[in-house]
């Protein structure tokens, strides 16, 4: 971390007004901070690992006090991390200095699974991190991690009191036939053996395993109630005061069943969106990518942790008015978030139930599982060809999260002018889409990009930062108000224009018909469109200049004069 990294986190402190789950301020000015075991010990136990700043006084706003020596700080939190804690953690520290005072910045390593968890020695507890603190784990949380520890199996448990005929016929029928399909080996063998081959039956007597279960029993729910996927709808601003959740499912059965109806449950309570083509005509396209989404389940069903921890916990489906939100009990397994979605790499959870799945259809012809480490490329193919960011992925070593931004798909224009003003600057999904909205007027701060695009303050904060070096964004205000707009010399008329004059007026962004509607009843100022339409001085003005390029719109008088008229063109 270097100053300038330094400076932005400590403004989105100050702004938050607090600290965060990424991040642990401890006041230092008189000494080394007592019992810094617990926090150690979650940052050990989260993916990722987590920050540790030095010499910060939250309680007079995260203002730089210093530390009280340096160097003994440095030594005092590697000691710590050696010796408060067990196992011990790596730590790396860096001194800064921050508006004239030294700060220790400490980054704590995240212990390997095999590890975990990560343990307070003064009390034997093991802590997890929160949104601004640290709370003991629980005991259900404990057994996830110490089953972490080694391959799991528990998709190869007998399930005791089921037999074959719990089994769907119908379903064992289409997957028998896969089998024979796709593997010349299993050929030679009868209906019955092929099911104890591949996993489906199990033991001595031939029981259904819990992936037999799972993938092929007529209701899995008989024997594992909360292996079911709970959705709900967040409730809008035009539901009644006091609801919690709209068209709230429970989807059960088999696994092909659950995602099928999981499925249909997404599409009928989302919406399509417009898209604009090159020949400025708007197009259709859903509100999520229907193959990112059948995949996200996909894996979410597969994936889950059915250990004896997480056989009360159910699958979370929820949609929010900004964003999908997928939750399963169990983190990742063999791999980080950061490696998710590249080329070849693969490690299953549940090898048995996943390999299954490849010959369990639903909706006719479709497989559960098309192939394996296909399935998260598919889900960044979708929303990148659909123009959308990418979804966020949040693995706290026992839940993994998947929240996919449902943003509009970026318009034509939009692409055109971006083309223009980052012309051999390299940027990501993330953010070409807060440019495209910081030109429409928007301005952001650390806390409404985490909440628009799902993601930790020190990525927050570098996706700025990004901006801000590059010369396309500005950051304006201070301490608790800083926030980020468009760079003032990006001028707008610069840019080619869009072919508006090709585009319905039904078609027009809101902002546009806006103003066009304001302005019908007789010519107005600057002053007065904002007034009439509620928009900013930089979203009129940037609807205003391609309206007057397009020829919808005269200007009578100089622009930015302020008894200048705008008026309809006859």
């Amino acid at each position: 971390m270097d100053t300038a990294e330094l400076g932005l986190l400590v403004a989105d402190l100050r702004t938050e007004g607090s600290d965060l789950a990424e991040v642990e301020v401890k006041r230092a000015a008189e000494g080394f901070p007592e019992n810094l075991a617990p926090t150690l010990s979650a940052f050990g136990n989260t993916p990722g690992g987590g920050l540790i700043i030095f010499g910060l006084d939250e309680k007079s706003g995260f203002e730089a006090r210093g530390v009280y020596d340096v160097a003994a700080c440095q030594q005092a939190v590697a000691a710590a991390a050696r010796n408060s804690v067990s196992p011990p953690l790596t730590v790396t520290t860096t001194s800064l200095t921050f508006e004239q005072a030294q700060i220790v910045v400490a980054e704590i390593g995240e212990l390997p699974s095999t590890s975990k968890p990560c343990r307070a020695r003064s009390n034997n507890r093991a802590y997890l991190r929160s949104y601004d603190g640290d709370y003991p784990i629980s005991e259900l949380e404990e057994q996830a991690f110490l089953a972490s520890r080694e391959t799991p199996r528990f998709d190869q448990q007998e399930v005791t009191e089921a037999s074959i005929d719990d089994l769907d016929e119908e379903l064992v029928a289409s997957y028998v036939s896969s089998c024979y399909s796709t593997s010349t080996a299993l050929q030679r063998f009868p209906r019955e053996e092929v099911l104890f081959r591949t996993g489906v039956l199990v033991g001595e007597d031939r029981k259904p395993s819990i992936a037999g279960i799972l993938a092929l029993g007529s209701y899995p729910q008989q024997f594992f109630p909360n292996l079911v996927i709970q959705a709900s709808v967040s409730p809008g601003p035009q539901d009644p005061p006091g609801t919690r959740a709209v068209d709230a499912r429970r989807f059960d059965g088999p696994i092909p069943v659950m995602l099928d109806e999981a499925l249909r449950w997404v599409n009928r309570n989302t919406r399509t969106r417009i898209r604009f083509g090159r020949d400025g005509h708007g197009r259709d396209e859903p509100e999520y990518p229907a193959e990112a989404v059948r995949e996200l389940l996909s894996n979410a069903l597969v994936h889950r942790d059915l250990g004896p921890h997480a056989l009360g916990e159910a699958i979370t489906l929820r949609l929010e008015n900004s964003q999908l939100v997928l939750s399963n009990p169990g983190g990742l397994w063999g791999l980080t978030t950061a490696r998710l979605g590249q080329t070849g790499v693969t490690s299953a959870r549940n090898g048995f139930l996943v390999r299954i799945c490849q010959n369990v259809r639903y909706s006719g012809e479709l497989r559960v599982v098309e192939a394996l480490a296909s399935g998260i490329p598919t889900v960044l193919r979708s929303v990148q060809q659909a123009g959308m960011v990418p979804p966020r992925f949040h693995d706290q070593g026992i839940r993994f999260a998947v929240l996919m931004p449902n943003h509009a798909l970026l318009a034509e224009d939009d692409l055109r002018w971006l083309s223009v003003v980052t012309n051999g600057i390299a940027l990501s999904d993330v953010q070409r889409h807060v440019l495209v909205a910081m030109r429409h007027g928007e301005t952001w701060t650390n806390k409404t990009l985490r909440d628009a695009f799902p993601m930790d303050s020190r990525d927050a904060t570098r996706t700025f930062a990004g901006l801000v070096e590059e010369g396309l964004a500005q950051a304006r205000g201070e301490r608790g108000g800083r926030v980020y707009e468009l760079a003032e010399d990006l001028d707008e008329d610069s840019i080619e224009p869009p072919p508006m004059d090709l585009i319905d007026e039904a078609d027009l962004p809101e902002t546009t018909v806006a103003i066009l509607e304001a302005l019908r009843s007789k010519p107005l100022t600057m002053n007065e469109i904002q007034e009439a339409t509620g928009l900013t001085y930089r979203q009129a003005q940037y609807a205003l200049a391609r309206l007057r390029e397009t020829g919808r719109v005269n200007l009578d008088g100089g622009r930015g004069q302020r008894n200048s008229l705008y008026s309809l063109a006859t």
